[in-house]
């Protein structure tokens, strides 16, 4: 299913646009290749419906409003309110169908490695995204990484072994680390990763009684 978003043309700008997200619009800009850039406003429970589905990496048909034709666009950025962690500003960027881009993509890890099941080990995940180049329609929203294969702790996934349908094609170095199994911590190890901070606790509660007392205290 297509996912759709519809805009507007936006005339506040600058301090303006904080009047325009509390009357529940987020400020917008419209850009690409080809395109001019332009102003737009969106209604932001509409926009966080479709950027959930969407995310950055698959198409969406951009409808502004008083203009006839729709727009192919990705969202190709959006700003989060540093506290809040909602989005304060998107970038839509109008793609070329006919030309490939670069993207990067979500990776989803799926599977039960028996090397974690069965001996007790830890999954260690070296990416959480792959870049790839393919034309914008062809651009997977994620990718599944089984992790069956690793049945022990010799086991290993490369970004070699990642297989794509249609003409996606993985950036990067085909021998970079995806995801491993490491072998479960020793009691002995264990006991010497807590020695060290036992140590740091007990010569920052001697550093603290050799201070000499501060004027007024201890009289």
């Amino acid at each position: 299913m297509e996912l759709m978003i519809t805009a507007k043309l936006r005339t506040a700008l600058g301090k303006q646009t904080g009047k325009l997200r509390k009357a529940g619009s987020l400020p917008a800009v419209l850009y690409g290749p080809k395109t001019k850039a332009v102003a737009l406003e969106v209604p932001a429970k509409e926009f966080g419906k479709v950027y959930k589905s969407a995310g950055e990496n698959t198409l969406v048909n951009l409808v502004i409003l008083g203009q006839p034709a729709q727009k192919k666009v990705l969202i190709h950025d959006v700003a989060k309110h540093y506290m809040k962690n909602e989005p304060i500003h998107v970038d839509f960027y109008e793609v070329d169908l006919s030309k490939k881009i670069h993207a990067k993509i979500p990776v989803q890890f799926v599977g039960t490695s028996p090397a974690v099941k069965e001996l007790g080990g830890i999954l260690i995940k070296n990416l959480t995204e792959v870049e790839v180049e393919a034309l914008p329609a062809d651009l997977p929203h994620s990718i599944e990484i089984n992790i069956e294969k690793l049945a022990t702790f010799d086991d290993s996934i490369r970004l070699g072994d990642i297989k794509l349908s249609g003409d996606v094609k993985i950036l990067g170095n085909p021998e970079e680390l995806v995801a491993a199994v490491q072998p479960p911590r020793s009691e002995e190890e264990i006991a010497g990763l807590d020695q060290p901070t036992a140590e740091a606790e007990k010569a920052a509660i001697e550093a603290v009684a050799a201070e000499p007392a501060k004027e007024g205290e201890g009289a």
